[in-house]
């Protein structure tokens, strides 16, 4: 993509071993399209593995940070390895172990894998509701980690609720 301030996140594979690269500023507008992808990618019956590189990762968000705690669950539900993080930026990895990650990942700094053809993850338009759903299941995982995961997004799960119920109440009108 010609954006130059969004991400973007290739995926490739070796040996069932899914990899997924998030190059650059990784936001919510990209966690829709990367679920999907994701849930694609789970459904195969050769998965191995699954590794996220995050050495090119400028910022990932809460909500794409939460998708990687649910794919660590679904990983461990399907007794599979664990999902392997490679990160070697101070700034990530803070983020990471604040997070709780060290307890449900495996974090590497760096990764030998040589990779088939990476492509990039394509970014669909988003739908309000899918991404409000999103939001919500996203910080829930990350919410399952640990306190400090809690604490910090009580008040983002409640508002989430909130505007959940009023969707509700006003599905009859057009939003603006």
């Amino acid at each position: 993509g010609g954006d130059v301030t969004g991400g973007k996140v290739l995926h490739g594979s070796y040996n069932g071993v899914q990899v997924l690269r998030y190059v650059g500023d990784i936001r919510y507008t990209l966690s829709l399209s990367l679920d999907s992808y994701i849930k694609g990618l789970l459904s195969s019956s050769k998965l191995a593995g699954f590794v996220a590189d995050l050495t090119a990762t400028d910022a990932i968000d809460s909500t794409n940070l939460g998708i990687l705690a649910r794919l660590a669950r679904s990983m461990q539900r399907n007794r599979l390895p664990k999902v392997t993080l490679i990160s070697n930026r101070p700034a990530i990895n803070e983020v990471l172990e604040g997070m709780g990650f060290d307890r449900v990942f495996c974090i590497v700094s760096e990764s030998e894998a040589e990779l088939e053809k990476l492509k990039e993850v394509p970014v669909t338009l988003s739908d309000d509701g899918a991404m409000i759903r999103l939001l919500l299941e996203s910080h829930l995982a990350l919410m399952e980690l640990n306190e400090h995961n809690r604490e910090m997004f009580r008040d983002v799960i409640e508002a989430v609720e909130q505007e959940l119920g009023q969707d509700r109440e006003e599905a009859g009108e057009s939003q603006p």
